[in-house]
C-alpha cells in the first residue's frame, strides 16, 4: 500500500583525490529518503517547508559546512568511494522533518514516516532505481541560500511546482472566482509559493544521473535555470578598491613590520574609516598581539552595527589565542549574544572556556572549521558541565552527528568483581555531560514494532527545552477533523529529536509557543527557525549520572482508551547515589577478601567450594551495577519541581509564561472528543515505580513491549 514518493538532495563537489583538470567539482546526489505517502499537493509542501529552512542564514551556515568537509572525499555519483547514507546528518535532519512533520499549527498539523534513519535510502544509486508510484523530488543545495529544486517522473521529465500538481488536479475552467472551489484556491497556494524558487537545469541532473536525465519528456514548458556551474562563473567581477584603501594596506604593513598600530588608531578617530581599516586588518594572515587595540575598536564597531554579534567569521587573518582573550576582554560583555569563531585555527579549549563566561549573556557560539576538535569540544562538556548552564546554543561538528560519540560507549556485559575494575567503570560514566534526553513511548508506536523515540543533547537551558517540548506536545489535543494524527504524530519518531533541536534565535525574540497558534508571526518563525543541533538517536547519559531525563508516555483516546498519559521529569539524588556506591565498593573490597580467602584455601587441597561459589554467585556485570545505582537513587519531579530543582543547579529559570504554556498542553484536550472515544485526561506525573520501569527500558533491563503490556 502507498502512494511512494522519493526524494533527493544533490550538490557540487570536488570527487576524492582529484587533481589538476580533475579537481573540478561535479554534481552528486547526497541524501535520498523514501516517503511511503507523497503525491498531489504534499511534495510541493515538503519542498516548501525545507526551502524555508534551509534558507535561514543560522542553518545555511551549517550546511555549507557539511559540504565544505565533503569536497575530496567520494568519488563521482556511482564510484569509489560511496557517499555513506547518513554523510550529511545535519542537512539531512532538515530534509526529513521537512517532508515527514508540519506542525506550526496545531488544528492542521501533519506526520507521516517512521523515524529519522528508518527513510534514508542509498544515495549512490540511481534516482529511479526505488519503488515508486508519484514521481520524485530533486533539490540542489550547492547554495543554500540559493537553491534550486524540481520534481520529475520516470520519463526523465523535469517538472515544476505546477507541472507536477496539475497531473493530479487540472486546472478549473471557470474564471469566477467566487466560485472556485477551495481545493483549486489551495492548489494555487502551492504553486505560489514555489512560484519565485529557481527550477534545477537538466544539465545538472544529467551529471548526475545521466541514464534517466541525458534526453527526457514532459519539461519542455518547464522554467529551468542555469545550474550553480553558471551561477558561480557568471557573476561580475569585484570592481577594484579606491586608492585609499590601498594605502590603508599599506599602513597596516607598515605598522605590522613596526610592531607599533598606533597610527592606526589614530586613523579610526576618522569619520567613515573604519569598515576600511576593518578590511585591511583582517585580509592579512597574522596579526601580531600589540593590534590587540585597534582590533577591539574595530570589533566594537562591528557588534554596534550587527546587533550583538561579534562575527571573526570572514577574518582571514590568524588571531593568537592571547589576541582573542584580549579583545574578548575589551568588549561590553552585556552586549554581546552571539560569538562566531569559524574559520578560525589558533583556538584553544581555554579560548573557548573563556569565552563561554566572558559574555553573560551570550546565546550561540559558533565553531564551524576550527582547530577545536570533536573529542576537545566533549571534554569541555563533560569535565566543566557548569561553563554550558548559560549558552543556548554551540554550533560544532561534534554535536551535528546522530550518533554518541564512541568515547562514551560502555561495554555492559563484562562481569566486574575487582574494586579497581568497578572504580574505573563509576568515574568513566559519572564523567559524563549534564545533558537532557526526551524519551516517547505509546502504543501506537509499540504497535508499529519500533522501539521509544529517544533523543538526546548534552547541555541544555530549561527555557529552550521547555519551549521546544511545548511546541512538540500542543499537537497531540486530539480533534474531531483529524483524530487520527497523534499516533501518526508518534509513530514518526521525530518529536523528541524536533523538540531538543530548535535553537534560540540571536536577532528576534525567542518563540513562545501558542497553543492555538492563531498567531501567524509565530507560526512563520517555527516555518523559518533555526536548527541548532542534531539531537543523537539514544542518550549521552545512559545510566543518568547528571543529566535529566524527560520521559512522556502518550496515550491516544483512539488506541489506548482507558489509559492516562503520563509524564515526568527524572533525575538522579547524587548524594544517595554516592552513598550507595561507598556501600557498593565496601562490597567489593569484602568481596574480594573472601575470594582470597577461598583461594588461600584452594591451595591447601579444598578447590570444589570455590568452583560451587563461582557458579552460584557470579559478578554482576556492569549493566546491572549501573541500573542498581540509579534505580536506588531515582527521584521524579513534575513540571515546577524540575523548574526549581534546575534553578538550584544553578540554571536560568525559566519566565512565567513559558512554564505555563507547558502547564496549559498537559491539562488535557481542549476539544470535544470524536464520537464514540472517551474524552482525553490530563497528563499525570509518573509516580517512583513507574519512572523506575522507563529507565529500565532506556538501558535496555525492560523490552518495550513488557513495558507497555503493564
Amino acid at each position: 500500500m502507498g502512494q511512494r514518493h522519493q526524494a533527493f538532495l544533490i550538490v557540487r563537489l570536488t570527487p576524492a583525490s582529484s587533481e589538476g583538470e580533475q579537481s573540478k567539482a561535479y554534481y552528486r546526489c547526497v541524501c535520498a529518503i523514501h516517503h511511503q505517502w507523497c503525491y498531489g499537493r504534499l511534495p510541493l509542501s515538503a519542498t516548501r517547508r525545507f526551502l524555508n529552512l534551509l534558507k535561514n542564514p543560522e542553518n545555511a551556515e551549517i550546511v555549507r559546512d557539511e559540504i565544505r568537509r565533503a569536497h575530496g572525499k567520494y568519488g563521482r555519483q556511482g564510484t569509489e568511494p560511496a557517499i555513506p547514507a547518513l554523510a550529511f546528518p545535519y542537512t539531512q535532519f532538515l530534509f526529513v522533518q521537512a517532508f515527514n512533520m508540519d506542525i506550526d499549527n496545531p488544528y492542521y498539523a501533519y506526520a507521516s514516516g517512521v523515524g529519522f534513519e528508518r527513510a534514508l535510502l542509498n544515495p549512490n544509486v540511481g534516482c529511479c532505481d526505488h519503488d515508486n508510484n508519484d514521481g520524485i523530488t530533486i533539490v540542489d543545495i550547492t547554495d543554500p541560500l540559493n537553491p534550486a529544486y524540481c520534481h520529475s517522473n520516470y520519463g526523465g521529465g523535469i517538472l515544476d511546482a505546477e507541472d507536477y500538481v496539475r497531473r493530479y488536479y487540472r486546472k478549473e475552467g471557470s474564471e469566477d472566482k467566487e466560485h472556485e472551489s477551495e481545493v483549486e484556491k489551495d492548489v494555487q497556494c502551492h504553486i505560489a509559493s514555489l512560484k519565485n524558487e529557481r527550477v534545477i537545469a537538466r544539465e545538472a541532473l544529467n551529471e548526475v544521473w545521466p541514464r534517466t536525465f541525458s534526453q527526457g519528456e514532459g519539461d519542455e514548458n518547464t522554467r529551468t535555470e542555469p545550474s550553480m556551474t553558471q551561477v558561480v562563473e557568471e557573476r561580475a567581477s569585484a570592481p577594484l578598491p579606491p586608492l585609499a584603501d590601498l594605502a590603508l594596506k599599506q599602513v597596516v604593513e607598515q605598522c605590522t613590520t613596526d610592531d607599533d598600530f598606533e597610527p592606526l588608531e589614530t586613523l579610526a578617530d576618522m569619520p567613515g574609516k573604519m569598515e576600511s581599516i576593518a578590511e585591511a586588518l583582517f585580509s592579512r594572515e597574522s596579526l601580531p598581539d600589540s593590534a590587540s587595540a585597534v582590533v577591539s575598536r574595530v570589533l566594537r564597531y562591528k557588534l554596534e552595527r550587527n546587533g550583538e554579534v561579534v562575527d571573526l567569521s570572514s577574518v582571514d587573518c590568524a588571531f593568537t589565542a592571547n589576541a582573542i582573550r584580549t579583545v574578548f576582554a575589551s568588549l561590553p560583555s552585556d552586549s554581546v549574544k552571539a560569538v562566531n569563531l569559524s574559520g578560525l585555527h589558533n583556538l584553544t579549549p581555554e579560548v573557548i572556556a573563556d569565552t563561554l563566561t566572558a559574555f553573560p549573556k551570550l546565546i550561540r557560539l559558533t565553531l564551524l572549521d576550527t582547530n577545536i576538535t570533536d573529542k576537545q569540544i566533549l571534554d569541555l562538556l563533560y569535565t566543566q558541565p557548569k561553563l554550558f548552564h548559560l549558552i543556548h546554543d554551540i554550533i560544532h561538528p561534534a554535536l551535528l552527528v546522530r550518533r554518541p560519540p564512541a568515547s562514551i560507549n560502555l561495554s555492559e556485559n563484562a562481569p566486574l568483581g575487582d574494586p579497581e575494575e568497578l572504580r574505573t567503570l563509576y568515574q568513566q560514566v559519572f564523567s559524563g555531560p549534564y545533558g537532557f534526553t526526551f524519551m516517547l513511548t505509546s502504543g501506537a508506536i509499540a504497535s508499529s514494532g519500533l522501539g521509544p523515540a529517544i533523543a538526546s543533547v548534552p547541555f541544555f537551558v530549561p527555557e529552550k527545552v521547555l519551549q521546544g517540548l511545548t511546541k512538540c506536545l500542543a499537537v497531540l489535543d486530539v480533534r474531531e477533523e483529524d483524530m487520527f494524527f497523534p499516533d501518526q504524530y508518534m509513530q514518526g519518531h521525530l518529536a523528541p529529536s524536533m523538540a531538543l533541536s530548535v535553537a534560540t534565535p540571536v536577532k528576534s525574540r525567542p518563540v513562545i509557543p501558542s497553543t492555538f497558534a492563531k498567531d501567524s508571526e509565530d507560526r512563520l518563525r517555527w516555518l523559518h527557525r533555526s536548527i541548532g543541533c542534531v539531537p543523537i538517536r539514544g542518550t549521552y547519559d545512559k545510566f543518568l549520572a547528571h543529566g535529566w531525563l524527560f520521559a512522556l508516555d502518550y496515550n491516544s483516546p483512539l488506541f489506548s482508551r482507558n489509559k492516562e498519559s503520563r509524564y515526568g521529569f527524572i533525575r538522579i539524588d547524587e548524594e544517595v547515589r554516592d552513598a550507595l556506591l561507598a556501600e557498593a565498593m565496601e562490597a567489593a573490597e569484602k568481596a574480594l577478601g573472601e575470594k582470597e580467602k577461598e583461594q588461600a584455601a584452594t591451595d591447601t587441597g579444598d578447590g570444589e567450594k570455590e568452583t560451587e561459589k563461582a557458579e552460584v554467585d557470579p559478578a554482576p556485570t556492569a549493566q546491572k551495577r549501573l541500573g542498581a545505582l540509579a534505580l536506588g537513587s531515582m527521584k521524579v519531579y513534575d513540571i515546577r519541581g524540575f523548574v526549581d530543582a534546575v534553578e538550584k543547579e544553578g540554571r536560568p529559570r525559566p519566565s512565567d509564561e513559558v512554564i505555563a504554556a507547558f502547564e496549559h498542553v498537559i491539562a488535557g484536550s481542549k476539544h470535544p472528543a470524536p464520537a464514540g472515544l472517551p474524552p482525553p485526561k490530563p497528563f499525570r506525573v509518573l509516580d517512583l515505580e513507574e519512572a523506575k520501569l522507563f529507565f529500565q527500558v532506556l538501558i535496555g533491563d525492560l523490552h518495550f513491549l513488557d513495558f507497555q503490556r503493564m
